[in-house]
């Protein structure tokens, strides 16, 4: 990814800017990224243990300042969930509640959603936006422009009628998918996608067992995502890999892991995640001899953290994602797919994205970080409508898409291919398309 950003700084656009930190010195000079890329590959510092968690195009990130630390005391210590808190699959937004950035109950608004997750782990707002409004119009009370980031939420005044939705936890192929981080699949924990499997954990944790100073950036996670989809593969026999949860939302999940929540202290200013944040991450305790267990609910933020920094050149974004996505497909080419086992395990059956989307994208379009964040904006547009279609809106639903196209055509360039003939008939030869469906 060195090189492509060697090639676009020399183009003098907003998207140039936005891949490359050094766009203005290589527009003076136009063998500074040449030179830099070359000190990179050379320099004995640029070590694998910092290597990953660098800025897009892993050029490292050119500041570090103290507002990077993120504050867990006052309003934002952590206070254990109560019996009638909700938090779901997803530890990082599970983290959020616990420190107050979400409402401690568990049930965001559409606009505290996207700001949180900037605010905190630096995740862009052209990431952080859709993300949140497709889980508040797919799983979430569309009235109301709320969701939650676990199961059910409680009932509002318009809830009886239109619902309020099923939450993260009841979000199977539509947000939640099968061959998660450290959550069991579906089918094979008759429903449950919010537990910890410890024994999943584990085999990301022993990734860096004897390693003198752990890690856990991208190479590590690309090679527990070769893990998590051969589980998947080999146990569960309605394994489904959908279009968006699990070609976007799996992959995604696997990558956020290095990009939010490593550190980025002073010591390491290109972020470290080492085991004890990981851990601290994920609700895990480790025992003296070795065991290691999880406490449901009680994701923590650790103390002197600190976020990677802000801003369109840092904040991790569509195009991070994809640039990432190209080097995990290129190791794990069937986690690039969309999919699933036919009814046995080993069985996974991959479909071409061409015959999904009307020939608009193409799975090897994926391997093209452009197209790449073209597919995962026009997908979100594509989905959404048939997913509402579905739900008793009534005069709600033109409210509803009215918000989708508002939220998120100003990050959609206008040159990307549209879809315009989605067809979801593929997903009949998957048996597990449909688990957890109505």
């Amino acid at each position: 990814m060195k090189l492509t950003c060697v090639v676009i700084g020399f183009v003098l656009t907003g998207l140039a800017h936005a891949l490359c930190p050094y766009a203005e010195q290589a527009l003076k000079d136009p063998q500074f990224l040449i030179r830099h890329v070359e000190e990179q590959n050379t320099a004995k510092e640029d070590t694998p243990k910092e290597k990953r968690q660098s800025g897009p195009g892993n050029i490292p990130f050119t500041t570090f300042n103290q507002n990077q630390l993120v504050d867990v005391t006052g309003s934002h210590a952590w206070v254990a969930p109560g019996p009638n808190d909700i938090r779901g699959p997803c530890p990082g937004l599970n983290a959020l509640a616990n420190h107050g950035y979400f409402p401690h109950n568990g049930v965001v608004s559409l606009p505290v959603g996207a700001s949180a997750t900037e605010q905190v782990y630096g995740l862009a707002s052209s990431f952080g936006v859709p993300l949140t409004v497709y889980a508040t119009l797919v799983d979430g009370d569309v009235v109301g422009d709320t969701w939650s980031i676990g199961g059910k939420q409680p009932q509002t005044l318009t809830s009886p009628i239109l619902g309020a939705g099923d939450g993260l936890s009841g979000s199977h192929n539509k947000y939640e998918s099968d061959s998660s981080v450290s959550r069991g699949d579906y089918y094979l924990y008759n429903g449950d996608v919010s537990s910890v499997r410890v024994e999943k954990f584990k085999s990301l944790y022993d990734l860096q067992k004897n390693v003198a100073v752990p890690n856990y950036n991208l190479d590590v996670l690309i090679q527990h995502r070769q893990y998590t989809f051969t589980n998947s593969e080999s146990t569960n026999p309605y394994f489904f890999s959908a279009p968006f949860a699990g070609l976007a939302v799996a992959n995604a999940a696997h990558t956020f892991v290095p990009a939010l929540m490593s550190n980025h202290s002073a010591e390491y200013p290109n972020g470290i995640l080492d085991k004890e944040t990981l851990k601290s991450f994920f609700a895990i305790t480790e025992a003296p001899d070795g065991t290691l267990s999880w406490t449901p609910g009680h994701e923590r933020i650790p103390d002197n953290w600190y976020r990677r920094p802000l801003g369109a050149i840092n904040e991790y974004s569509p195009v991070s994602f994809a640039q990432d996505f190209v080097q995990l497909a290129a190791a794990v080419p069937d986690a690039a797919t969309v999919g699933g086992n036919t009814g046995t395990v080993n069985s996974f059956t991959g479909v071409d994205l061409g015959d999904i989307t009307g020939g608009a994208y193409r799975t090897t379009d994926l391997l093209n970080p452009t197209k790449f964040v073209c597919y995962f904006y026009q997908l979100t547009l594509a989905l959404v409508p048939d997913f509402l279609r579905s739900e008793a809106l009534g005069s709600a639903l033109a409210g509803a898409l009215n918000l989708l196209q508002t939220e998120i055509d100003s990050f959609v360039d206008p040159s990307c291919a549209k879809i315009a003939n989605y067809n979801d008939t593929f997903a009949a030869q998957f048996p597990g398309a449909a688990v957890g469906q109505p």
